[in-house]
């Protein structure tokens, strides 16, 4: 807390993190003289030491020496890995203080608060500058993230003269070499509160502090390149995050080389494991990067992307190795990924690092802002919410849970038509899958070439890459809600509220998953030229249920009004007005116990209802034992432009069929009617044939 009797210093006893980074969840950490509690959703954790805790948006570890600054060194101390990149290490609790270090990447102009707005300028960061913005201001109880840990207490407002003479005589003292009254002064308070003579270090150790748990940043400023440039040692990782930005000027002859991670005495460039841990070039005669990394049985492993860099513009480079894979990122879009990283290899505390490297000529390029660190888990959350996102390839969007069945359920808006497959939405168990196994497509939707014409794939057991493509482009610049919906054994593709393809082959479903990855669009195809918005994925719940029409709607090809429970014995009532009459089959309503199936088995129309051709003359069908097709034909047709209600009973052995509560026609051979064993869908019109030009209203199906 900042006191107004020392306001150029401060001591913090505890902290709380919350909001969008934390996907919903809050961690609290208080320290009661000494004594730290950790509590995540309100439960404690992490009350053993040495111990860890860790779920999809957090890993937390209680454990000596949680970093490698000299004021952890033997301490107890507590290391949380965020989302976003953010790190928070407490590399003590003694006493009536919290030892905080916060990494994070820089986000200009989306930061501020106690700590500052993390811009680069100090100026901004002074109490006066953090008062004038608001961000000092007192946190009322009501909202306070403390209240319900801390219930009836208070921080104490520590000053400085609640230090000893003696102590702060020593703290002066170790704090003369400060270059700013500032630091000075805030240097002795710390040094009083906390009787720890290690914090009265010079700019050197406050800057290290500033990079937080083992983020070592090598280049700050925009660097040129240049041939045998030793940047220095660190700390290697196997599991890392390289970081940088990068200008490529020119493509030169042969292998150019950025940046080389060398491990071992000898510092070698290649091939044994150990020599590239990373390692980067540009490809000759272009400006395509190549990147190798160690692992375990080979030196030179990695995976190049396809892309060539933008001469003379800035781009953001990261190489990551987290699981079973290494990834390259360019501009935060996945460029590349290999799968062979299971077994990866263990770099030792001695890494050189060279930018160039003294083996290949120096690319004629700039870097900056280069770091290396430990990797974070990778994002998870939410796809896509209102806010239009255009595709564009190699976006991971985030990790997800899948299920057996499910709905998956976005909207999207063609732009264009690109010459290759378009990717739109990609989700695979395997970051580095594309169509190698079953899980790599589960499911993933694709653009044909020069096309709006969906392509559909879903795994199953038996087949990696099954799926059903509807016949009809989406509409270009005209926002379709598209659904995917694994149900039983039947996938099923609509567009809006009209199924327009399916595939009942999913018996032998593929298995819910954990930690499966999404991507909009994928890495191996070009991205769709579309926007996409109102992603949703989420475990099925059925077909809906329900009064299947109200008000008067029009007859609409393809349309899944929902589902009954069906019976052998029923009645179906409806309003419809014909406005014209067309050509051929025109269908008005159908049910049916298999959604893929129009005719002729048992259970295919119970009922269905047509006009004849160039007629309002109904052709009703419902099927009986012996019998999918059975049914009757009222001789009269309704008329035009005035509505009837039209009512088809299955009860005491026959079949009617009534015009406003007269009958028109009856069947008696339905001793036997058909009994459906599950729901039935119902389509208004079907899928089959081509609607009838009507309206129809106030629809209900009742069992006898």
């Amino acid at each position: 807390e900042i006191n107004p009797k020392w306001p150029k210093a401060s001591v913090m006893t505890g902290f709380a993190v919350a909001g969008a980074a934390m996907r919903g969840h809050r961690l609290v950490v208080d320290n009661d003289n000494g004594d730290a509690k950790v509590y995540y959703d309100g439960k404690e954790i992490l009350a053993a030491f040495p111990s860890t805790f860790t779920d999809d948006v957090m890993t937390a570890r209680h454990e000596m020496s949680v970093t490698d600054h000299k004021r952890a060194h033997k301490q107890q101390g507590l290391l949380f890995l965020l989302p976003n990149d953010i790190t928070l290490a407490v590399l003590r609790y003694t006493g009536k203080y919290t030892d905080l270090t916060i990494s994070m990447p820089r986000w200009e102009g989306d930061v501020d608060g106690h700590c500052g707005n993390f811009n680069g300028d100090p100026k901004d960061d002074t109490t006066d500058a953090l008062f004038g913005r608001g961000v000092l201001d007192p946190v009322h109880s009501d909202v306070s993230m403390f209240a319900h840990h801390l219930e009836g207490t208070a921080s104490p407002a520590l000053s400085i003269e609640d230090c000893d003479e003696e102590t702060r005589k020593r703290a002066e003292i170790l704090c003369q070499g400060l270059d700013s009254e500032p630091h000075r002064d805030a240097c002795v308070f710390d040094v009083c509160m906390t009787s720890d003579d290690l914090i009265a270090g010079d700019d050197k150790q406050a800057e290290e502090l500033e990079e937080g748990f083992m983020v070592q940043r090598l280049i700050s400023e925009d660097t040129r390149l240049q041939k045998g440039t030793h940047l220095g040692m660190v700390e290697g990782l196997a599991e890392f995050e390289l970081s940088l930005d990068l200008t490529v000027h020119s493509a030169q002859k042969g292998w150019t080389s950025i940046v080389h991670f060398t491990d071992g005495p000898a510092h070698k460039n290649c091939c044994e494991e150990g020599d590239r841990v990373p390692a980067l070039w540009l490809h000759p005669g272009n400006s395509r990067l190549h990147v190798r990394m160690s692992r375990a049985g080979s030196g030179n492993g990695g995976c190049d992307p396809k892309e060539e860099l933008p001469f003379g513009q800035k781009v953001a480079i990261r190489v990551r190795v987290q699981g079973a894979y290494m990834l390259v990122f360019i501009n935060d879009k996945v460029a590349c990924v290999s799968g062979a990283y299971g077994d990866k290899y263990v770099p030792s505390k001695r890494v050189a690092v060279l930018a160039a490297d003294p083996w290949y000529e120096a690319a004629d390029a700039t870097i900056g802002h280069m770091w290396y660190g430990p990797v974070r888990p990778l994002p998870l959350g939410e796809l896509l919410g209102e806010q239009e996102v255009g595709l564009e390839r190699g976006t991971l969007l985030t990790r997800i849970q899948t299920f057996e069945e499910f709905e998956f359920k976005f909207d999207i808006l063609p732009r264009g038509r690109v010459d290759s497959w378009g990717s739109i939405v990609h989700f695979t168990h395997d970051l580095a899958g594309n169509a190698a196994k079953e899980g790599d497509r589960i499911p993933a939707l694709w653009f044909h070439p020069k096309s709006t014409r969906l392509h559909v794939r879903m795994s199953r057991r038996g087949s990696k890459n099954d799926g059903c493509d509807p016949k009809e482009e989406l509409p270009m610049g005209v926002t379709t809600t598209v659904t995917v919906k694994l149900h039983s054994d039947m996938l099923t593709v609509m567009l809006g509220n009209r199924v327009v393809c399916t595939q009942s082959k999913y018996e032998d479903k593929f298995p819910a998953l954990e930690n499966v990855y999404v991507y909009a669009g994928d890495p191996w195809y070009e991205a769709a030229d579309a926007l996409v918005s109102n992603m949703v994925y989420q475990k099925d719940t059925g077909l809906p249920d329900g009064s299947l029409i109200g008000q008067e709607i029009m007859l609409s090809k393809g349309a899944l009004l929902g589902t009954v429970e069906g019976s052998a014995n029923f009645a179906l009532t409806f309003n419809i007005l014909p406005i014209r009459v067309e050509s051929g089959w025109r269908s008005i309503v159908h049910f049916t116990h298999d959604m893929t199936r129009n005719c002729c088995n048992e259970g295919d129309r119970l009922p269905a209802i047509w006009f004849h051709s160039k007629s309002t003359r109904l052709h009703v069908r419902s099927s009986r034992k012996g019998s999918g097709n059975d049914g009757c034909d009222p001789r009269e047709q309704l008329k035009l432009g005035r509505s009837t209600q039209v009512t088809v009973r299955v009860q005491g052995g026959k079949l009617e069929v009534l015009f406003d509560g007269e009958s028109v026609c009856t069947d008696s051979s339905y001793k036997t009617p058909f009994a459906p064993r599950d729901r039935l869908v119902v389509y208004a019109s079907d899928p089959w044939y081509e609607p009838a030009t009507a309206k129809i209203s106030d629809m209900k199906y009742e069992r006898l």
